[in-house]
């Protein structure tokens, strides 16, 4: 924008036929011109089957930097429900992103610089949905370490996933931390 800050707002596009239409800008307050609306993530809630999103944002009304965030979706209208804080025990002053939603535990992952952890952004885990959350916690070494670690995510399998990180060992272009590289993982303990 004007200011030099970087908006970043949310797309939606239907596949229909195997073909996925133009990705259309969704209006405000979901996207909102002076505030990032980024790092959608979809799960169902149990009470209506509703499709829900969570996202990350720095709009007012949050705790800390960037927030998640969360609206609904009615397929009967066509319409996106205003977007809600997923509340105070997920948010921090600090910063909350790259949510995960899982549908088949309804866990929710993230990661944060705003509780105790490793190291800058840890990936943390909670079960819930909309604004209801068990305390999160966190998945702890060697997920995480003392560099930042985000954008957890589970395979189909539901043995495997990936994630991101700029911990030692990586590529390194400048420092031992300077990039992030993609990671997987493997549950040693996953029960067929």
């Amino acid at each position: 924008n004007k200011a030099g800050k970087i908006i970043s707002q949310i797309y939606v596009s239907q596949k229909t036929s195997g073909i996925w239409s133009s990705p259309k800008r969704l209006d405000e307050p979901i996207n909102d011109p002076f505030y990032t609306s980024t790092q959608p993530t979809v799960g169902i809630e149990s009470k209506k089957n509703r499709e829900v999103v969570y996202f990350v944002s720095d709009r007012p009304g949050g705790k800390g930097g960037t927030d998640i965030w969360y609206f609904l979706y009615d397929k009967t209208k066509d319409r996106y429900s205003r977007p809600r804080k997923a509340g105070s025990k997920l948010n921090t002053v600090g910063n909350e992103m790259t949510p995960y939603f899982d549908m088949t535990t309804h866990t929710l992952y993230f990661s944060s610089d705003g509780y105790p952890g490793l190291g800058g952004l840890d990936i943390f885990k909670t079960t819930g949905e909309l604004n209801k959350w068990s305390p999160p916690l966190n998945m702890g070494y060697p997920i995480n370490t003392e560099a930042d670690d985000l954008y957890f995510t589970i395979s189909k399998n539901r043995e495997t996933g990936f994630f991101t990180s700029n911990r030692k060992g990586g590529v390194a272009l400048k420092n031992p931390t300077c990039c992030d590289d993609l990671y997987s993982f493997r549950w040693t303990q996953y029960i067929h």
